[in-house]
């Protein structure tokens, strides 16, 4: 029973290699020989199936187009320019199409970088030649001596998130290809060292300046709201106290007049003043400051204050001295370095300090710039 089964496995594996056998005899040397050599470090395989993906699963067969023999040979012929002699591991995959932007005629999948040690990308991301190229020169000429500096030691992972999709940039709906679409650009999460230690730029980066500017502005914001509202409520009671109804004050007792005696025979006339009585005057206090001077118990001297308005120097709270930013650890300064080198290689790089949608990853890419990359 056993070799039968045996013997019917046989042959269905048989069966199954004798049409990539014929394709093999199919194919005429000629043709064989028009494609470019294999360079050191990555192998041709041309063609390899590629699942369908993103807008092309959805359009109808007859809309999608295909690139020309002619453009799939320049394609290949670049890359075997572009990656020679390069330490790395790339196969070759199969020309993508999708509607009339998305694509090229000749993507790689990139397995590894380096062999000492050997950088591999979890998953492999699909890419141009010119992107595999310069991502080789960055890993190799900056990334590496960056970490050795501030992790410890070598990177020999790279996690990606996201390499060929055929969208806009940003996923908008409307606007401009991103350069994904044009396997052309990369997203990258995290570095992993020799020792086991992982990077995150989402947890690593450090404090982004975009939203310390923000928390500050925020800050700013509420003690103006909270001053606005001091400034009310004072108010308002001021209002309520002037509008309360005010005790009337006592009428003043009328003072009587004094009585003057009638004058009368015999009263001596020139000392009537005399006989009248003397009205009494209030004791006015001297004013402050102003007492007998040198000249005498009549003169007027002027003396300092004893206190001037506001508080004295020794009541005044000390300034707070102004808040010092924590250093940087090693991850952080890795992230950074490592983006800004970046920058001197691919034509766009976009970090967390880009904008929310870039705080988790690197975005860099090879898009062609007039006057500058563009670094944030």
């Amino acid at each position: 029973m056993y070799v039968t089964r045996w013997a019917t496995a046989a042959v269905l594996c048989v069966l199954a290699t004798m049409p990539s056998a014929l394709a093999q005899q199919a194919t005429p040397p000629a043709e064989a020989g028009k494609l470019p050599p294999p360079a050191a470090k990555y192998e041709h395989v041309w063609p390899r199936t590629l699942p369908q993906q993103g807008k092309a699963a959805e359009a109808p067969a007859q809309a999608l187009l295909e690139w020309s023999k002619q453009d799939i040979e320049l394609a290949q012929a670049r890359c075997t320019a572009l990656l020679k002699g390069l330490d790395l591991v790339a196969l070759p995959d199969a020309p993508i199409r999708e509607g009339n932007e998305c694509g090229t005629p000749a993507p790689m999948q990139l397995v590894s970088i380096g062999s000492n040690p050997q950088i591999a990308f979890s998953p492999p991301p699909v890419l141009t030649c010119d992107m595999i190229a310069a991502l080789h020169r960055w890993l190799e000429r900056d990334v590496q001596p960056l970490a050795r500096k501030h992790l410890g030691a070598p990177v020999v992972r790279v996690a990606t998130m996201s390499s060929y999709s055929c969208r806009n940039a940003y996923s908008r709906k409307n606007g401009r290809l991103s350069e994904h679409g044009r396997v052309n650009a990369l997203d990258i999460g995290a570095f992993v060292t020799a020792k086991g230690q992982t990077t995150m730029v989402v947890a690593d980066w450090g404090p982004i300046a975009r939203e310390i500017a923000a928390q500050a502005a925020a800050a700013q914001k509420q003690r103006e709201a909270e001053a606005a509202a001091a400034i009310a409520a004072a108010a308002a009671a001021a209002k309520q106290k002037t509008a309360a109804p005010q005790p009337e004050a006592p009428a003043p007792a009328p003072v009587a007049a004094p009585q003057l005696p009638r004058p009368s025979i015999g009263i001596d006339l020139p000392n009537l003043a005399a006989q009248l009585p003397r009205p009494s005057l209030p004791t006015i206090p001297a004013p402050r400051g102003i007492g007998p001077g040198p000249s005498g118990p009549g003169a007027l001297s002027l003396t300092p204050p004893d206190r001037l308005g506001g508080p004295q120097q020794k009541d005044a709270a000390p300034p707070e001295p102004p808040a010092q930013a924590a250093p940087l650890g090693g991850k952080a300064l890795f992230l950074r370095g490592a983006h800004r080198a970046a920058c001197q290689i691919f034509g766009t790089v976009l970090g967390p300090e880009a904008n929310s949608a870039h705080k988790n990853h690197f975005h860099v890419d090879m898009a062609e710039r007039k006057h500058q990359a563009i670094c944030e």
